[in-house]
């Protein structure tokens, strides 16, 4: 919406009954799960009665249920069904569509609503505000007006011949400046002989006058600019007071601001056309504070589909870790236990910041004391990725590593955390050589990680040493193990507060032969995943060995708790 300062309302209804859903999203979420469906795009709005749309054709509706999305952050359904934007918070995509996937629009109207709360208030108060600011102003200019300097009246003489006419100076000259030709005396004296020069042979001005000498010019010949003003009668000229002017431009200012404001030419909080980025839409993979709601979810799905035997598996994991479930729902079947999820005492989740489709996190999560075996305190550590946003996360590996041992993530103000440095991606690599290397002949390399000598990774050497002692009858024991390759764990990793931290994992097959005149006795682990009922002296077994591959300063160290049977099958 190109506007700020107000909140606009979205409202749809259905005049043919039809069960509406209406749903607010990222852009992101919201292109993914909508690309290659047909639909009407909405991109602008120019209130009160304009809008920029364009219908994109494509398939009939999605491929997933739209209510069964997690990624909406805000969802309602009805036959009316509406929207309450505001227009300053971050952008959203809205989507209506039928809550039914089945139905159509067919019979639907949307209108928009923006609030416009308080402008007709302000536009009276502008208008008086106009109106205040005109009667200022013309109050202030008449005053100054009135008060401007202008040269005192030309004085034309005085009834009075008792004194002098117009206070004039004593050295001589036209009384207030008046003409000097004239046939009579402009002060009202008694007719005279004329002396020649054009004046009455009188003068009244007193005995201090200097009159005029017969044979020289009058005053009439004087050059008009040594003329000066007869000013002895007035009151001198006002000078200008420059704190009434001073005054008069603040109150002006003043009076000016005030109706700028009130005619809502300042901030108001209306409605006003913006130019807002609309292009992003952008969020990260889990968004702050939703680690614990996957967590949950997950382990909720999770001890459902264990007590399943299975069942709907592949919606919450994906390879290589459902091999390692499917094997031990087999291998607790045979053993007549039950499997159940761990719980999470604390969760963190951390993931870069991607815009778009395929997305991937790592998720954390504390396990309680009763969820795992032995007394040391875990935390499993779940690498998840997400294809699309039809399509749900899947956990793609798990694995634990001791409590004490869980980095700090560095996360930014948006939740998203660094990937991992591209020279932690090539010793990605080169560990899962080591660890492969190890687990074949139980020798670690000069300069590979530490920690191939415990957990995980000494349990699988103890087995094999067992396969081979003399006592168990076996004539040969094979390993062959290599990195699993179906899945690019160096293309991601996190950034930690001291390093880096990412995951692998290593595939290994045994190959066991024993004497042909001995009894061939699996054991319920092996028996339990065998795939096929053939008899003979060779059996070959499949193992996975998950581990989490920490950077913690110049130190590089593999962990690994446990490791995992895949499959069995006799030659």
């Amino acid at each position: 919406m190109p506007y700020s300062g107000s909140s606009v309302t979205v409202t749809a209804k259905n005049s043919k009954g039809t069960e509406l859903f209406v749903g607010t999203a990222s852009g992101v979420d919201a292109d993914s799960y909508l690309d290659g469906v047909a639909q009407e795009q909405i991109s602008d709005v120019s209130f009160p009665n304009s809008a920029s749309h364009r219908f994109t054709p494509g398939d009939d509706k999605p491929e997933a249920d739209i209510a069964d999305r997690d990624w909406w952050i805000s969802t309602d359904t009805g036959q009316t069904v509406a929207k309450t934007f505001d227009l300053d918070a971050q952008p959203q995509v809205l989507v209506i569509a039928p809550a039914n996937s089945d139905d159509s629009l067919e019979g639907t109207t949307v209108s928009l609503q923006m609030r416009v709360k308080g402008v007709f208030a302000l536009s009276l108060l502008g208008i008086a505000g106009a109106i205040i600011l005109a009667g200022f102003s013309v109050f202030f200019f008449m005053r100054w007006w009135a008060s401007r300097i202008r040269p005192p009246k030309k004085d034309t003489g005085s009834s009075d011949n008792s004194g002098p006419a117009g206070g004039g100076p004593a050295g001589g000259g036209p009384a207030g400046g008046g003409p000097a030709g004239g046939g009579s005396d402009s002060d009202g004296g008694e007719d005279g002989p004329s002396d020649g020069s054009g004046r009455s042979g009188r003068d009244d001005r007193g005995p201090a006058a200097d009159r005029p000498v017969k044979g020289e010019p009058g005053l009439a010949t004087q050059p008009i600019s040594t003329v000066q003003p007869d000013t002895a009668g007035q009151a001198p000229p006002r000078r200008r007071d420059l704190r009434n002017r001073r005054s008069f431009r603040a109150v002006t200012a003043s009076v000016l601001g005030t109706g700028l404001v009130l005619s809502g030419c300042a901030d108001l909080p209306i409605a006003k056309p913006s130019s807002p980025d609309v292009t992003p839409y952008e969020r990260t993979a889990v968004r702050p504070g939703e680690a614990g709601k996957f967590m949950t979810n997950y382990t909720e799905s999770l001890d459902k589909t264990l007590g399943d035997k299975g069942t709907d598996l592949d919606k919450i994991q994906a390879a290589p870790l459902i091999d390692h479930t499917r094997a031990q729902i087999q291998i607790a079947d045979k053993a007549k236990q039950k499997l159940r999820a761990p719980n999470f005492t604390e969760v963190v989740a951390g993931s870069p910041n991607f815009t778009e489709y395929p997305m991937w996190f790592y998720a954390f999560g504390t396990a309680d004391k009763s969820s795992t075996d032995g007394d040391e305190q875990l935390t499993q550590v779940m690498l998840v990725t997400r294809e699309s946003a039809s399509t749900d996360p899947l956990v793609r590996s798990a694995s634990y590593i001791p409590a004490d041992q869980m980095p700090t993530l560095m996360a930014d103000d948006s939740g998203a955390v660094e990937e991992g440095p591209e020279d932690f991606a090539d010793e990605m690599t080169t560990a899962s050589d080591d660890v492969s290397s190890f687990l074949v002949d139980g020798k670690a390399k000069s300069g590979g990680p530490d920690g191939l000598k415990e957990g995980g990774f000494k349990g699988f050497r103890d087995y094999v040493g067992d396969l081979r002692d003399k006592d168990s009858g076996f004539d040969k024991v094979d390993i062959d193990c290599k990195p699993y390759e179906d899945l690019k764990f160096e293309d991601m990793s996190l950034s930690t507060e001291h390093g880096a931290i990412g995951m692998g994992e290593v595939r290994c097959t045994l190959t066991i032969k024993a004497p042909s005149d001995y009894a061939l006795d699996l054991g319920d682990t092996v028996e339990a995943v065998k795939t096929n009922d053939k008899e003979g002296d060779t059996i070959t077994v499949d193992t996975a060995h998950p581990y989490v591959l920490m950077r913690t300063g110049d130190e590089l160290t593999a962990v690994a708790t446990d490791w995992n049977v895949l499959s069995s099958k006799v030659e």
